[in-house]
């Protein structure tokens, strides 16, 4: 501020305005409002002016602040221009995840000993600079639930800190395939910062999220001399063809 007179009490009030809409922001249905009364010692100075408000719904928004300076209950002067981008703070996109299974680069696998399945995460919305953990476990498409080998979940977790607000990573889930023939595995992954959800990515019929475990198959085809009809009077020998 500038221009106050020595030793006079002054009140600033100021509010946060949603710059999409050019109106007061709203959460939990209230304006986010805040305020101080200071005795200026000199013309000139600084004063904050500190917002505390639950930013979890923000996603996206800019907000500006919005300030009016009174002395003796009257307006003094204002600032309040939605254009300002000193007045401005942005808040990050939600962060968001999606992730494609793969064992050995294909979405197919041999039901045969220990196989990795590699799980690449896409993310967007993060912080750059902060330390976030992926939390993986494989489900059985099948009946819905939690894939279950020798009894025990199969899970995976990562810690990374991203250095831009989008990116990938790599995250490996090691397991017993034997018993697997047949079985469609899908892996859902969860993203936590500071021990808060911050996304997760659980869809059971996402195809890019799953890893197939071929099982034996046979198809036959029975012939004699290479023909489907026979004579029924005569010893024969008929082949079957078995794939």
């Amino acid at each position: 501020y500038s221009g106050l007179i020595p030793g006079k009490e002054y009140t600033v009030k100021g509010v946060l305005m949603d710059k999409a809409t050019g109106k007061p922001l709203m959460v939990n249905d209230k304006e986010i409002t805040a305020g101080a009364t200071f005795r200026a010692s000199k013309e000139e100075g600084t004063i904050d002016i500190p917002f505390t408000f639950d930013a979890s719904a923000l996603a996206g928004k800019t907000v500006v602040v919005f300030e009016t300076l009174y002395r003796d209950k009257l307006e003094v002067c204002t600032h309040a221009d939605i254009e300002d981008k000193d007045q401005t703070v942005t808040f990050s996109e939600k962060p968001e995840i999606k992730t494609t299974a793969t064992v050995n680069g294909g979405k197919k696998a041999e039901p045969k000993g220990e196989i990795t399945i590699t799980d690449t995460v896409s993310y967007t919305g993060l912080t750059p600079g902060k330390t976030y953990k992926l939390s993986g476990v494989l489900m059985d498409k099948s009946s819905g639930a939690a894939l279950l080998v020798d009894g025990q979940k199969v899970t995976a977790e990562k810690e990374f800190t991203p250095e831009n607000a989008s990116g990938t990573e790599e995250i490996q889930f090691t397991l017993d395939a034997s018993a697997l023939a047949g079985k469609s595995v899908v892996v859902f992954e969860t993203l936590y910062n500071e021990g808060k959800e911050v996304a997760v990515h659980a869809d059971i019929n996402d195809e890019d999220q799953t890893v197939e475990f071929d099982g034996p198959e046979i198809k036959t085809k029975a012939t004699v001399d290479g023909e489907k009809e026979v004579d029924p009077l005569e010893t024969i020998t008929l082949t079957d063809t078995v794939t």
